[in-house]
């Protein structure tokens, strides 16, 4: 995921779209499918961590049209600009047409909280409305939950001819590989970790080890992680951030504040966290967060 002030993405409707993928699945062919996805992504210039997130959701949504639906489906993706439209539909028929509603973090003032829900894609951003499909449960925390917010837009909808949900995953732009950064601050009250760059597989090993070395020499660890120099995250680089809440949590009297999120990050980190993430919206706000009252 690019960082989501740096980048505009025009919707993919809008520009020529160039088909480079077409097929079909069943229950047999849902581990196959996640080598081809892993494949086409890659070619078409997704990091791997990327990557991963779009075979993750495409096989997620994938496993739900069979499951959920008549036991087969089709995916289809679309290379349109700087954007991978992956398309995931069923050849069930829904017991009734679902009326579209906001994905849990659209944001209620968005004009994007309205639309037709029919899964062609017509969500923007990460307000984009979700019509829950009748045969696709969804629970929090589980498989289409996190299919929703791995995606940089996100539709699903059900209606006589089955259910189609739409994915869409940004390409990165120059200077994503950017490599990770961590300083590290010792600030007397609380320490400070300063990360930059990319936010995935090795900043989540490295992130690991530094948490794990602050937590082991201190029982009441104040930390403060800023990520206002993070250009590039993917759900590894989500899990690094979960897992370093869950290192300092399980200390004597260990806490942790997040500053310099950007909006869209900070919501989608609230909706894939098992327990909440406590975040200061500046960088006195945070330390003020983190420090026990005098």
């Amino acid at each position: 995921m690019v960082d989501d002030e740096s980048v505009n993405i025009t919707p993919p409707a809008q520009e020529e779209r160039r088909l480079i993928l077409d097929q079909p699945f069943d229950a047999d062919l849902l581990y196959a499918l996640r080598a081809t996805l892993e494949a086409h992504a890659t070619h078409a210039g997704m990091p791997d961590g990327r990557a991963t997130d779009l075979v993750i959701t495409v096989h997620e949504l994938a496993t739900n049209a069979v499951v959920h639906g008549a036991g087969t489906g089709r995916v289809r993706i679309w290379r349109a600009g700087d954007t991978l439209r992956c398309e995931v539909s069923d050849a069930g028929r829904a017991t009734r047409p679902v009326a579209p509603v906001p994905r849990p973090d659209a944001d209620p003032d968005s004009d994007a909280r309205t639309g037709t829900g029919t899964g062609t894609g017509t969500g923007t951003g990460t307000d984009a409305v979700v019509a829950d499909a009748a045969r696709w449960p969804v629970e929090h925390g589980h498989g289409l939950w996190i299919a929703r917010f791995l995606p940089d837009r996100f539709t699903i909808g059900s209606g006589p001819e089955g259910t189609v949900a739409v994915a869409d995953f940004a390409l990165p732009p120059d200077g994503h590989d950017e490599p990770f950064g961590l300083t590290r601050h010792d600030r007397g009250s609380h320490i400070l970790l300063e990360l930059s760059g990319s936010l995935g597989d090795e900043a989540a090993r490295e992130l690991a080890v530094v948490v794990r070395e602050i937590v082991s020499a201190d029982p009441e660890p104040r930390l403060l992680v800023d990520l206002g120099k993070v250009t590039f995250w993917d759900a590894m680089g989500v899990a690094a951030l979960i897992t370093a809440q869950q290192q300092v949590d399980a200390a004597k009297a260990g806490a942790m504040v997040l500053t310099g999120l950007t909006a869209d990050f900070r919501r989608r980190l609230d909706a894939l966290s098992p327990a909440p993430l406590t975040v200061g919206d500046t960088h006195d706000e945070a330390v003020d967060r983190l420090l026990p009252p005098s």
